[in-house]
């Protein structure tokens, strides 16, 4: 036995009505000028990648997407712009470990919380680390280091790209687990730092081995070691930190975008889809992985466990660091 339905005229114009107030109400995103914030000083691997991929976005989203560089005081002053920024997906934070993981560490504390203020949206590159020294430095090796800094101590400076990023932890375990002081001097980002080195300013730093590329060819530098479990095909001559007798001796950076808590979801996932989108792209991955840099690819979720997991990590190598917070 057959059976029919009907809709009465009212029904269906108020039917038509609700889907239409619903469309009008949730507009594609995005529908102005999209902008990141870098807490970090302009030139850096961080800065590169973002104005690249802002650049890669734009068409995407037919709309402007802009890069403002906010930085000082170890990323605190451009992370915390964007804890109080609307959660609608138009201001966003792109950053480094050291604004999530390393100051929450190092700071008694902060304007901002780094698991309740942010959402992660996608993470956007991995990058091994190589020591970078000026040429004056007399050591050429990991072992080398070592012995000019027992043997004076103090002597020996370092640039980081400010207080709890990557190279700064890294160098203090180092300082803890030789018994050595090499002085720590921090930067507002890591060109300053790089310009640093260079200068003779400071005597090394760790950075990517693509954001070093202008330093080393400049003649100015050297490089000292490639902190990863394989050898980098652009230096082969250069050993890892495991062949150099310290396989500690190794941290990598990520890159990473960040929306305000409170982002809707459906704003994370358009975010996440379209970045992913600019990742894949095989010219985009040629020129990323050129500049050293890794590129994965993972959902908001994946991106959050990956950040889980390096606190927990961060957390043991301050502690073996003997590291206070501030």
């Amino acid at each position: 036995m057959k059976r029919r339905f009907f809709l009465l005229p009212g029904v269906v114009a108020i039917s038509t009505m609700a889907l239409a107030t619903s469309a009008w109400s949730e507009p594609a995103f995005p529908q102005k000028t999209v902008t990141f914030i870098v807490p970090l000083a302009a030139g850096g691997g961080t800065d590169i990648l973002a104005r690249k991929l802002a650049q890669q976005l734009a068409p995407i989203w037919g709309q402007s997407v802009v890069v403002e560089n906010v930085s000082g005081a170890s990323s605190i002053i451009g992370t915390q712009r964007v804890a109080r920024a609307a959660a609608d997906g138009y201001t966003l934070l792109v950053t480094t470990n050291g604004a999530i993981v390393g100051n929450r560490y190092l700071f008694k504390s902060l304007p901002y919380n780094p698991d309740k203020d942010f959402v992660p949206v996608s993470q956007l590159a991995d990058i091994d680390m190589v020591v970078l020294a000026n040429k004056a430095l007399a050591a050429n090796s990991l072992k080398e280091l070592v012995a000019q800094a027992r043997k004076d101590p103090g002597s020996v400076t370092y640039a980081s790209y400010g207080n709890g990023s990557q190279p700064h932890l890294l160098m203090e375990l180092f300082n803890k687990r030789e018994n050595i002081q090499i002085t720590h001097v921090p930067y507002k980002g890591l060109g300053p730092a790089l310009t640093s080195v260079m200068a003779g300013e400071t005597m090394l730093t760790l950075t990517g081995r693509g954001s070093g590329d202008a330093a080393i060819r400049s003649g100015k530098t050297k490089v000292l070691n490639y902190n990863s479990d394989k050898r980098d095909p652009a230096y082969p001559d250069i050993p890892t930190s495991a062949e150099s007798g310290y396989p500690y001796f190794k941290v990598a950076t990520w890159h990473g975008v960040f929306a305000p808590k409170g982002t809707p979801r459906d704003i994370i996932n358009k975010i996440n889809k379209d970045v992913l989108t600019v990742l894949n792209q095989p010219e985009f991955r040629e020129d990323m992985a050129k500049r050293g840099y890794e590129i994965p690819t993972r959902s908001p979720d994946e991106f959050a466990n990956v950040i889980q997991e390096e606190v927990k990590a961060t957390g043991e190598m301050v502690k073996a660091a003997g590291l206070r917070p501030e």
